[in-house]
């Protein structure tokens, strides 16, 4: 049964754009992205002295039940390179379960819809581009009206079109199930190398050639 979430992602270490694409990427196999915010230049939240982040919100479907989501989640995090850190403090990657259909639960490891949603505009500026009427509660507010509330200063966007954004890419591997096999069997290493490769491409055009690219090396190596 496919069940649709929604997924914040945020970074604020190395190339923050390859490390949202890298996530995104290794996220497709189990999570079919259906829409996507752009992406967010967000001051630091919670832990002050550290680099400003870049944040999104994504939209999918997903066969996993929530724990098995949340454990993916995590793994991914460890195959990216998130390290310990202080609390909010930097990282390589952090994803987040905001929404799982129309559930709420509590437990130890897992709360859903996520508790902080209502507290932090670098979650509730790009959720609003997706879900602006969705309720945080039964009965409760809307994204739109919690984001009317905030403090927004300090963001800004980063990407501008559909084609900016990593997201994008991570659909174009999406549809090319083969390849995406093959990419996820590399080392992390070897990934982020391909995606620096199509990523540093500005034009549409030219990112579509270098993930043609992608496929065929990956095809090559294969053989």
């Amino acid at each position: 049964m496919s069940h649709t979430v929604y997924l914040a992602l945020g970074t604020n270490l190395g190339d923050r754009m390859v490390n949202l694409a890298h996530a995104l990427v290794l996220l497709t196999p189990h999570a079919t992205l259906r829409n996507w915010s752009r992406v967010y230049e967000t001051p630091p939240w919670g832990y002050l002295e550290q680099p400003a982040f870049f944040n999104m919100v994504v939209e999918a479907e997903t066969d996993l039940e929530p724990v098995g989501l949340l454990d993916h989640l995590k793994l991914l995090e460890e195959k990216i390179g998130r390290g310990k850190s202080v609390r909010y403090g930097p990282r390589l990657i952090d994803l987040d379960i905001l929404f799982y259909d129309e559930i709420e639960m509590r437990t130890s490891r897992l709360e859903i819809p996520h508790p902080r949603i209502a507290e932090r505009a670098f979650v509730l500026i790009p959720l609003a581009e997706l879900a602006p009427t969705r309720k945080l509660v039964p009965g409760g507010q809307t994204i739109a009206d919690l984001l009317a509330r905030i403090d927004q200063s300090g963001i800004s966007p980063v990407t501008v079109r559909e084609n900016d954004s990593p997201a994008g890419l991570a659909v174009m591997f999406q549809e090319e199930p083969e390849a995406l096999d093959r990419f996820i069997g590399l080392p992390p290493s070897h990934q982020r190398e391909y995606l620096q490769h199509i990523l540093e491409a500005k034009k549409p055009a030219t990112r579509r050639k270098r993930f043609d690219w992608t496929v065929n090396q990956l095809s090559i190596k294969k053989d």
